[in-house]
């Protein structure tokens, strides 16, 4: 799990293994302790590194949104 604070919100990158040694991209958001989104699967990659960043994408992506949905 990666976490990282953005915009005054917590986001999360989760790396699920998976059968063929994948990993699926799952993303959550919080804030104050209350989860306000959490993603369904984002995507399958072969490496742990890149599931967790592309969550962590999906996450700041979504804030950016919560805070300027032009």
């Amino acid at each position: 799990m990666s976490i990282e604070k953005y915009r005054g919100y917590v986001v999360e990158g989760f790396a699920k293994p998976v059968e063929g040694g994948m990993f699926e991209s799952l993303g959550r958001v919080s804030r104050d302790d209350n989860v306000i989104a959490e993603s369904d699967v984002l995507e399958s990659c072969a490496r742990y590194g890149d599931a967790q960043a592309r969550a962590i994408q999906w996450a700041q992506e979504y804030v950016d949104r919560l805070e300027d949905p032009r």
